[in-house]
């Protein structure tokens, strides 16, 4: 058992015993007070008073006093007080049940309150208490009667030590049902935080968790989802390690045959110099690529926001675009209705924006057109621009997948590039706490629309 069942058990154990305890001990009391009342002693508080009212009598004035005041007593309603002497005789020649007079006695060994035995200084004692006079007992009247039964006086009121043990033995099995209820989950989650520790991210624990529906139940369900999240960064690592691998290894294998070539033809070094200067500029492009798109995964980047001319932006991305899309006889176009402003980070969004517009032009067909469009989203105080080209499209399968490293659709996997520049993009826009998403047009045509917050 680890240490937290036994913390919850030894605690719920102590809150139980102490109620139980506390109930047996009350049930205790009341059950002897009404054990002393039908065995023939009245216990009222009027009954107390009498007592003393009678025992200061006596002592102080003496019997004769006492006998006044218990004859003045019987002319009025007042509960009537018993005064026996030694011999078992009352002080007015009243009758009185046995059994009250052996619980009477019984009492002064218990110093109750509701019994005196007041001795003299002749020598003489008298037994004061007021007879529970509900109570039917045979009645006496002379000392040989209450000398033959004295005997059988009954002790009021044993302490209730069965039920006692019965409660302890009911709260030891449910303070371990308790205990057990709590500590398991806590347990089974400690046990799945070693194992991811290791490295073992592949463990769940919400089915462990059963049918529970509280706070340890929903750790739970945290729980494996931080597991899942870690799980797939690693595994999106190893890709990306994988495909930088494989990446870097073609123009790496290019190089070495230049310079094999090289050493076989030295009247064409220049030529090969070319070829190896090519692929080093494209292993620095990649380079560079990765280690933006790392600091933009791991959180390294600080954005910086300040305030952007959104159509001053966008037409010197599409000045350095249109170059490239001049090779292909691509138009550029752009609409925007208003003078727009954002804040962001000027280099990354014009970073963002210009991986789309590229790798419009890179999968957009000859003699096509691509158009930029800005408006603003009022109710949701949102900028949306949009990228549209005239291309074929994606897979809708892979509409997402077009956003991670490396991937570039079934449709561009013949295309010159890395397959980086639109996971940067949406790096870069998920930063700025906006949204990129891709969407095939019908009948033809493709569209990245990003969305950025106006504030």
């Amino acid at each position: 058992m680890s240490r937290l069942f036994w913390k919850f058990f030894l605690f719920l154990l102590v809150a139980q015993l102490t109620a139980v305890i506390g109930v047996s001990v009350a049930i205790w009391l009341q059950h002897r007070h009404e054990t002393i009342q039908n065995m023939g002693v009245e216990t009222s508080p009027s009954a107390r008073s009498l007592v003393d009212a009678a025992a200061s009598t006596l002592e102080f004035g003496g019997v004769e006093a006492l006998q006044n005041l218990l004859q003045n007593w019987q002319k009025r309603p007042v509960p009537k007080l018993l005064a026996i002497d030694a011999n078992g005789i009352d002080l007015l020649q009243r009758n009185y049940s046995k059994t009250s007079y052996d619980t009477a006695l019984s009492l002064t060994q218990d110093d109750s309150r509701h019994v005196k035995q007041i001795k003299l200084g002749n020598g003489h004692s008298y037994l004061l208490f007021v007879p529970d006079e509900g109570h039917q007992s045979r009645k006496v009247k002379n000392s040989s009667e209450i000398r033959l039964y004295k005997g059988g006086a009954r002790k009021p009121g044993r302490f209730p030590l069965m039920p006692l043990m019965g409660g302890v033995v009911v709260s030891f099995i449910f303070a371990a049902l308790l205990a057990w209820y709590f500590s398991k989950p806590i347990n089974t989650l400690r046990s799945a935080f070693e194992q991811a520790a290791e490295g073992k991210l592949n463990v769940r624990v919400a089915h462990a968790m059963g049918g529970r529906r509280d706070e340890l139940s929903d750790l739970g369900q945290d729980f494996d989802a931080m597991a899942s999240r870690l799980e797939s960064l690693l595994q999106s690592q190893a890709k990306l390690l994988h495909h930088t691998s494989h990446e870097l290894r073609s123009p790496l294998a290019r190089i070495q045959m230049a310079i094999g070539l090289v050493k076989q033809s030295p009247q064409k070094v220049s030529d090969f110099i070319d070829r190896i200067t090519l692929e080093a500029n494209r292993m620095d492009g990649l380079v560079g690529e990765l280690l933006t798109l790392s600091r933009l995964e791991s959180g390294a980047v600080q954005i910086k926001k300040e305030t952007i001319e959104l159509n001053q932006l966008m037409h010197s991305i599409i000045e350095d675009a249109q170059f490239e899309a001049t090779s292909k006889n691509i138009k550029l176009c752009i609409s925007i209705d208003k003078d727009y402003r954002l804040q962001g980070q000027p280099d990354l969004l014009y970073r963002a924006f210009e991986n789309v517009i590229r790798n419009a032009i890179k999968y957009g067909p000859d003699h096509s057109e691509i158009w930029i469009a800005c408006h603003m989203n009022i109710p949701e105080q949102t900028m949306i621009i949009t990228f549209t080209d005239q291309g074929k499209g994606v897979e809708a399968l892979e509409l997402e997948d077009i956003f991670k490293p490396f991937v570039r659709g079934a449709s561009g996997s013949q295309t010159v590039g890395h397959g980086v520049g639109l996971a940067i993009t949406k790096q870069v826009i998920e930063a700025h706490n906006g949204q990129v998403i891709a969407k095939n047009i019908l009948p033809e045509g493709f569209c990245v629309e990003i969305s950025l917050p106006c504030t």
